[in-house]
């Protein structure tokens, strides 16, 4: 490589390196906040077209909301927060979050095996592939322990027959299907984690047999969405979404732009709601905060770690999250902290030592930089009270 160019490239990298300064009083949170969502555009080598962010903190008077840059690689259209969008796997933190409603008030125990619940499609299709489903329990579909095939990311199967047939028609059968003649069992009732959607597309039919409604409309009535004013939060194509709402953001797999793409690849339980950074982090926070879970008891159940075979390793697993039921636990500048992850760009994180929500966003692009820079301000801000 020729000098001028090696320096060129070194003196890019530089300048691209900015810093927000963190250690903030907390009538200076907002603006960091911003400054942090455009640094990680400016950061990214437009890897990074846009990014909405709401961050909640009772105690330092706090409910943000932000958005910087665009919402499509396109940069065509300027990014507003409250555009809504397909959060993915976020989904199943309100699929577990409504299970454990239905267990709270009798109509459900976690505990019990999934045979009884099951459709009837659906449990002869697991036995025919010599799954226990007597002992198999809801709540080891919840924490990711069931040893369920993922039928979603498991191989490449389902990937490859969605991008070669984006606007194909799901049933939640045919993708149970899927992952019984995809794979093997990951493991026997409890051994090991395995992430997966497959449990959570079984938890999706059993809470709409139980509720006797559509899974979206019992998400909204299990979960409160009307006293916690979610009116940004749906279930694509299941119901009906606002009246009037900003175009979605852009959601992209690869190199494809998937916002088109049929919403029946990803919507029985796994995945399937469309929400805002301020809805999900309302939700989140009313979570941690005895506004959805009529005892106390029921969110500890939530939080509880799995007990794995001791034949199993987590520290040998690179694929280990420290999973529970519908949100994994991670540590950040030494405290506890509770989140999820979806596939386009969405997080939610909760860190209970500072009663702070963080949701956000990315049009595409990873996050995890930011949710760290955003837990430090509100670290320093406590201190700085």
């Amino acid at each position: 490589m020729r000098p001028s160019i090696y320096a060129f490239l070194i003196f890019s990298v530089l300048c691209s390196c900015h810093t927000v300064d963190t250690d903030v009083a907390p009538d200076q949170i907002e603006p960091t906040l911003q400054e942090i969502l455009q640094l990680a555009l400016d950061d990214s080598f437009e890897q990074v077209p846009g990014a909405s962010l709401t961050v909640i903190a009772p105690e330092l008077d706090l409910h943000w909301t932000g958005s910087a840059g665009f919402d499509s690689e396109e940069r065509e259209r300027e990014l507003s927060a409250d555009q809504p969008f397909r959060i993915a796997s976020v989904t199943k933190t309100f699929v577990a979050a409504a299970m454990l409603r239905l267990h709270e008030t009798g109509r459900l125990n976690i505990e019990d095996p999934i045979h009884e619940y099951l459709l009837e499609e659906h449990r002869q299709l697991l036995l025919d592939h010599h799954y226990p489903t007597d002992s198999i329990t809801w709540r080891q579909c919840l924490n990711q322990t069931s040893g369920l095939y993922d039928y979603a990311m498991g191989g490449r199967t389902f990937a490859e027959l969605i991008t070669n047939n984006p606007q194909r028609v799901w049933t939640r059968t045919e993708q149970v299907a899927l992952a019984m003649e995809s794979g093997q069992a990951t493991g026997s009732p409890g051994e090991r984690y395995s992430y997966g959607d497959t449990g959570y597309i079984l938890a999706g039919a059993t809470l709409e047999a139980i509720t006797d409604t559509n899974l979206g409309v019992a998400l909204r009535q299990l979960l409160h969405y009307d006293q916690l004013e979610l009116s940004s939060t749906w279930l694509e194509r299941i119901e009906d979404g606002p009246a009037k709402h900003p175009p979605f953001v852009n959601r992209y797999f690869q190199r494809y732009n998937t916002t088109e793409w049929d919403p029946s690849m990803d919507l029985y339980g796994g995945g399937g709601l469309i929400s805002t950074t301020d809805d999900l982090a309302t939700f989140t926070h009313a979570l941690f905060n005895e506004q959805i879970f009529n005892q106390a008891a029921t969110l500890d159940l939530m939080l509880q770690a799995p007990e794995y075979a001791p034949t199993y390793l987590p520290e040998e697993d690179e694929r280990f999250k420290d999973y529970r039921l519908g949100l994994w636990r991670v540590s950040i500048f030494g405290e506890d902290a509770f989140m999820h992850g979806g596939l386009w760009g969405t997080g939610i994180l909760h860190v209970p030592a500072y009663n702070c929500t963080v949701a956000v966003n990315y049009t595409k692009g990873r996050w995890d930089r930011l949710l760290k820079q955003v837990v430090l301000v509100i670290k320093n801000a406590h201190e700085n009270q």
